[in-house]
């Protein structure tokens, strides 16, 4: 997926989509074309992920063209996103576990049972013709169709017997739009740990349909059922202590949140703007770290463009000499669980920084229906397209 990450080339690509794609979501969604086949989807993930483009706008821009009954399917995934961050921040034990899970699964794997299984299947070389396919792809494209993400899962867990959260963390590394939530909890439902009695099991007359029979391999899936323990968390309110963009001395650019907005720039121009050159999680892929890297260029030009010119991108070997200073106080937007909040917890402690967090207007509508599964959510989002 060669793209260009800043925001008028997203909405380039929202624009295309909304033209050729929108109308007939529907009932092409489930459909994986293949690599530079897919106008039956938006193409828009890495950019939402960190939000160059706004799920507000892409809502807004659809419902200008379409009306919410013609376009409901299209609009409720969009909010898939936004249920999934929800969902978490009102369970972070959920991310604590999964890391500290992750972390013994990789300091064991040399002596595991499955290690040459594990092998064979982030190099591609599993047999199974389609699932090799997709290893390829996301490790060449940083991208999977939605569907092909859950064949892919399924079939970790359930063919290969492979756990659940090495193969998030593969997900999370390659895909140019992995997002700790949505990747997680995705594989957290896939192995059965998120609703109760429900677990995703791929078929491969499924897969054929849907992958347009471009698979020539028909081995049966065989299916080993191991992971369908429940885990029920109960949500617990989140305590967002909130700020505001008055007299903002130093502001750290989170890389979930470029904000493209030329209301909210007046805040910045008289102030020092922090990016940290090593903030992502340390194993993304080289092509990840590379759309990473131009992503943030390419706010900084933006930046620059509007008269922002006070700019510091620290290093990790500069954050003694600069996060040092007595009673320091950063305003940046909350980065949500996962990775980068973090990051920022680590710096709070090590050097007593202060982080101020500003809070995004649509997180604070749609998160407190977030409490439960996503048809409760669902059910809401009308209500929640008239707030915001």
């Amino acid at each position: 997926m060669k793209i260009s990450p800043n925001h008028q080339e997203a909405l380039g690509l929202l624009n295309k989509f909304i033209q050729n794609g929108l109308e007939s979501y529907s009932s092409k969604r489930n459909y994986d074309f293949g690599i530079g086949k897919r106008d039956n989807v938006s193409n828009l993930s890495p950019y939402i992920k960190r939000r160059i483009l706004h799920e507000k706008e892409v809502i807004h821009y659809c419902l200008e063209k379409f009306k919410y009954s013609k376009i409901e399917k299209f609009i409720q995934e969009v909010f898939w996103r936004t249920y999934w961050k929800g969902w978490l921040e009102g369970r972070p034990l959920v991310w604590k576990l999964y890391n500290e899970n992750l972390s013994e699964l990789k300091n064991n794997l040399l002596k595991a049972n499955y290690f040459k299984d594990y092998n064979k299947a982030i190099s591609g070389k599993t047999g199974i013709e389609c699932f090799d396919s997709w290893v390829t792809e996301l490790i060449e494209y940083g991208y999977l169709h939605n569907h092909a993400r859950m064949w892919f899962a399924s079939i970790w867990i359930f063919t290969l017997n492979l756990p659940w959260e090495l193969g998030a963390d593969f997900f999370y590394k390659n895909l140019l739009d992995g997002d700790p939530a949505s990747n997680t909890l995705s594989w957290r439902w896939v192995a059965g740990l998120h609703t109760a009695g429900k677990i995703y099991l791929a078929q491969q007359n499924n897969i054929e349909k849907y992958s347009n029979f471009s698979f020539n391999n028909k081995q049966v899936l065989n299916h080993k059922i191991s992971c369908t323990n429940h885990n029920s968390f109960e949500y617990s309110k989140p305590n967002f202590k909130k700020s505001n963009w008055e007299k903002v001395n130093f502001f750290l650019v989170s890389p979930n949140n470029y904000l493209y907005d030329n209301k909210k720039i007046k805040y910045l121009k008289n102030s020092t703007i922090i990016f940290l050159k090593d903030w992502n999680y340390s194993e993304d892929s080289e092509l990840k770290k590379s759309f990473n890297k131009k992503a943030m260029e390419e706010y900084i030009k933006w930046l620059n463009d509007n008269g922002v010119t006070k700019i510091n991108i620290l290093q990790e070997n500069e954050f003694n000499d600069f996060f040092n200073k007595k009673n320091l106080e950063i305003l940046t937007i909350y980065p949500c669980i996962g990775y980068e909040q973090d990051l920022l917890n680590i710096i709070s402690r090590k050097f007593g920084v202060t982080f101020n967090f500003i809070y995004d207007e649509y997180d604070m509508v749609c998160w407190p229906y977030a409490k439960a599964g996503f048809f409760k959510f669902k059910v809401k989002i009308e209500h929640i397209l008239e707030n915001i």
